[in-house]
C-alpha cells in the first residue's frame, strides 16, 4: 500500500470534509486506492448538474436502499446543510417518496436505476425527460449510485462508528437505518 496515497486521501478529506470521516479512515487502513477514488468522484460530482439538495435526496434514497446507517446519517447531515427539511429526510430514509415533484422524479429515477440495474427502457428514459430529468442528470444519478453502493458495501464490512460531529444528527432522525446485530440477521433483513 502506498503511504503517499493514504496521506493524499487524508489531506484531501481534511480539505473537502473538514476531517477524515471514519469510513475513509477504515478504508485507508487497508488501501488508499478506494478512498482516493471516492474523494475524486465526490469532488467531481460537486460541479454536476444536480443541486446539492437534489444530490442528497438521491444519496439518501440509495443509503436507505442499502440499509447503510453510516451513509444515512452522513447524508442526512449534508441534506440538512443543503436545505432539505427533517421531514423530507425522514421520508427518504423510510423509503418514501418526497412530495416535491422535482425531488420525487429524481428519487423515482434512482429507484428505477437500482430496480432495473441500469437497464432503463427508452420509454422510461423519455418519461423521466418529460418530468424534467435530463440524460446528464440521469447519468449523474448513475455515478452517485455507484459511489454510494461502494461506500455502503465498505460500511457493511468495516462498520465504522458514526463520526462525533454527526452523532446529534443520528439522534434527531426517526428513520436512520439500524445495524442488524449479526451477519445472519443482516442477510435476513436485506433479503
Amino acid at each position: 500500500m502506498s503511504s503517499s496515497l493514504t496521506d493524499d486521501v487524508r489531506q484531501n478529506a481534511e480539505q473537502a470534509y473538514g476531517g477524515l470521516p471514519n469510513f475513509l479512515e477504515a478504508m485507508n487502513a487497508h488501501s488508499g486506492v478506494p478512498g482516493a477514488v471516492y474523494v475524486a468522484a465526490d469532488e467531481a460530482l460537486m460541479d454536476g448538474l444536480l443541486s446539492p439538495a437534489e444530490q442528497q435526496a438521491v444519496l439518501l434514497a440509495i443509503s436507505a436502499h442499502h440499509d447503510s446507517r453510516y451513509d444515512g446519517v452522513a447524508h442526512a447531515r449534508l441534506a440538512l446543510d443543503a436545505g432539505l427539511s427533517p421531514s423530507v429526510i425522514d421520508r427518504l430514509l423510510a423509503g418514501k417518496l418526497p412530495q416535491d415533484e422535482r425531488l420525487r422524479a429524481l428519487v423515482e429515477a434512482t429507484r428505477q436505476t437500482y430496480d432495473e440495474r441500469g437497464w432503463l427502457d427508452p420509454e422510461t428514459v423519455t418519461d423521466l425527460e418529460e418530468r424534467g430529468v435530463s440524460r446528464g442528470e440521469l447519468y449523474e444519478i448513475f455515478a452517485l449510485y455507484g459511489m454510494k453502493t461502494f461506500s455502503s458495501f465498505v460500511n457493511h464490512i468495516a462498520n465504522p462508528e458514526i463520526d462525533d460531529r454527526l452523532q446529534s444528527t443520528a439522534d434527531t432522525l426517526e428513520n436512520v437505518p439500524e445495524e442488524p446485530s449479526t451477519m445472519e440477521m443482516r442477510r435476513l433483513v436485506l433479503g
